[in-house]
């Protein structure tokens, strides 16, 4: 008999707004975390990319604000860190739709490229739910605007992606200032090697899961192709974009400056090509991720 999002003893807003969004039975790491978190343990779950872990850490941190705080303040209840400003926002979309039937949840999220007044004037009122990458939250906490003394539940989401980005001073400066008696919810692909060193360390007696990978998508053909010279480079990617089999391509050069000028050419050349790279404003990288999902934008240049 299979587990469903009922016999988990969420909150009725929750499985209310979960069955309106088709959702009834949790995935597999979904079904092993919940129950885990709802009682209180840290996790260390190991999941791949579109296994359900948004919703694996999301659902009990609702059901867990659904308890009134006794502890005074405006400082967010529970904060989500995650790698990329695209992750973030799906994440904090995701809690809204979980949450569309508690009127009184406020979320926010905090991240590089967005407006630094609206951050602030957010972070003034009370706030249950902060979203956030760990550089954008640092500077926010070295200027005093983020207050973690009535934080109750941490997440890392994709912790081994923030670590291979260089985050883990970050993260743990963000830790050491929240307190010891948080429930701490670690999701990563793996927990070899730092990551897992790192977990280790922030959490008190978690609940291990792991979830078996499962190869939906069958196996990616690798080629390496050698070249003579950058003209010879640029004839075989030409030859390898113009193969009538491909309608999607990604392709990932070594600076932001060289994603302007390949993009450029490819456009020049009839190509419907776009750039995507860090020091672009959030609004045009929105608008470009927007175009590729709607085959607006067939090759994408970025780092």
């Amino acid at each position: 008999m299979s587990v469903k999002f009922a016999d988990l003893n969420l909150d009725k807003n929750i499985l209310s707004a979960l069955l309106s969004t088709g959702y009834e039975s949790p995935t597999p790491v979904q079904a092993q975390s919940i129950p885990h978190a709802l009682e209180g343990r840290d996790i260390m779950a190991s999941a791949q990319t579109g296994s359900g872990k948004t919703a694996a850490f999301l659902l009990p941190t609702l059901q867990h604000l659904t308890r009134r705080s006794d502890k005074p303040g405006k400082g967010p209840r529970a904060l989500v860190l995650t790698p990329t400003r695209e992750l973030a926002a799906q994440v904090e979309k995701n809690a809204l739709t979980y949450a569309q039937n508690m009127k009184w949840f406020r979320t926010v999220s905090i991240v590089g490229g967005s407006s630094f007044g609206y951050q602030i004037r957010a972070l003034s009122k009370p706030i249950d739910l902060i979203v956030a990458t760990p550089g954008r939250l640092m500077d926010l906490m070295d200027s005093g605007k983020v207050d973690f003394s009535r934080l109750e539940v941490l997440i890392l989401d994709e912790a081994d992606r923030m670590l291979d980005m260089g985050f883990i001073d970050d993260i743990e400066t963000i830790v050491a200032a929240t307190p010891e008696t948080r429930q701490t919810l670690l999701f990563s692909a793996t927990w070899d090697g730092a990551v897992g060193k790192l977990a280790r360390k922030l959490t008190k007696n978690p609940e291990v899961v792991e979830v078996e990978r499962v190869d939906e998508q069958g196996k990616i053909e690798e080629q390496l192709l050698y070249c003579d010279d950058m003209r010879h480079k640029n004839r075989l990617l030409d030859h390898i974009l113009r193969d009538a089999n491909i309608d999607q391509a990604v392709i990932f050069t070594s600076t932001k400056a060289m994603t302007e000028v390949l993009a450029d050419e490819l456009y020049e050349k009839g190509f419907a090509a776009n750039c995507l790279h860090g020091d672009m404003p959030q609004g045009w990288r929105n608008r470009t991720l927007m175009d590729l999902r709607k085959g607006r934008c067939k090759i994408l240049v970025a780092t």
